[in-house]
């Protein structure tokens, strides 16, 4: 019963990508860029390590780990405002982003159109496959500069970013938003748990990020007809990245709630639907141990006691072989 009502929203809601979805000239993918470099500034959202080595000649190193504090959770703006300084990048500019993994791209994606950036394209195509570039415009990245230049002055998109409490009170008024959540089905109907309780946002409908991304490629991506979609997923990573391909990808007119589920679920007076909580410890049970190094010198000892034993045992034949 409970797979009947998703579907028959589906019946309801959706349409093909492009029916009635908002276009936004500031933020969107392409798969051609060989015709942009030069014209833009390129941010590479890999770590570090692979953008130095090799990535499009003079990208902006800015890995998607850089705009997260412990735990995963997002950075306030005021910092990532001063990283976006450190790395060099002015909003201004006309970003294009490039990376191998899509959700890392998405995401630092997302975080520029977020705080402000003029225009943000997406490129497609990994740059393990060469980004779709001449081999003349590949080479080094660069890191981090000295000082903050320029001084990042970006305007936060707060039509864009739907917070907790203002999430809360949209949800219990008359008409509340349509929610999608980009989590796989399992953690949507709480049979997967990466938080305090599993379940999901009030009515919210399932439509996992890596579906998505599918259908997208296919060029079948479906989305429900109705404006003001606030996109969640698990935490802010993915939540983000997940905003990006439903606005940037699909065109959709999507706000994000970046917090994520993992924030909801962890405020016990906030509805929720299909609500479960992980099994119990039983009690008196023992907490499992990592497994500990061994000690180099108990190690030497160890070996030391087995080759003389294996000697005393090879000389004790010997001599009972003689005698005999």
């Amino acid at each position: 019963m409970r797979e009947f009502f998703p579907i028959l929203f589906a019946i309801l809601w959706m349409a093909p990508v492009g029916s009635s979805q908002a276009s936004d000239a500031a933020f969107g993918y392409t798969d051609h860029a060989s015709n942009l470099i030069g014209s833009v500034t390129v941010v590479d959202a890999r770590p570090e390590d692979a953008c130095l080595r090799y990535t499009v000649r003079g990208a902006h190193c800015l890995p998607a780990a850089d705009f997260l504090g412990p735990h995963g959770r997002l950075a306030s703006f005021r910092e990532i405002y001063w990283l976006l300084g450190w790395v060099g990048l002015s909003e201004k500019a006309h970003v294009l982003v490039v990376g191998d993994d899509p959700t890392e791209r998405d995401f630092v994606a997302g975080m520029l159109y977020l705080c402000g950036q003029r225009k943000v394209s997406i490129l497609s195509i990994p740059v393990a496959r060469g980004a779709g570039l001449k081999q003349t415009q590949m080479g080094q990245g660069m890191g981090r500069g000295m000082t903050r230049n320029p001084i990042y002055q970006g305007v936060v998109r707060e039509d864009r970013i739907v917070l907790r409490d203002e999430l809360a009170q949209a949800l219990a008024a008359t008409h509340p938003p349509l929610l999608l959540d980009g989590r796989s089905k399992d953690e949507y109907w709480g049979e997967r748990i990466r938080a305090m309780r599993g379940g999901h946002l009030p009515g919210a409908q399932s439509l996992p990020m890596l579906k998505a991304r599918w259908q997208m490629a296919q060029g079948a991506l479906q989305l429900p007809l109705r404006n003001g979609l606030v996109a969640y997923a698990d935490d802010p990573f993915e939540s983000v990245a997940y905003f990006t391909l439903l606005r940037a990808g699909a065109g959709a007119d999507a706000r994000v709630f970046p917090d994520g589920w993992v924030d909801w679920a962890n405020h016990p007076e906030l509805p929720m639907d299909s609500v479960t909580y992980p099994d119990p410890v039983p009690a008196g049970a023992a907490a499992k141990r990592p497994a500990e190094r061994a000690n180099p010198g108990q190690v030497a000892l160890v070996l030391g006691g087995i080759l003389a034993l294996a000697a005393f045992s090879a000389g004790f034949f010997y001599l009972g072989k003689k005698g005999s």
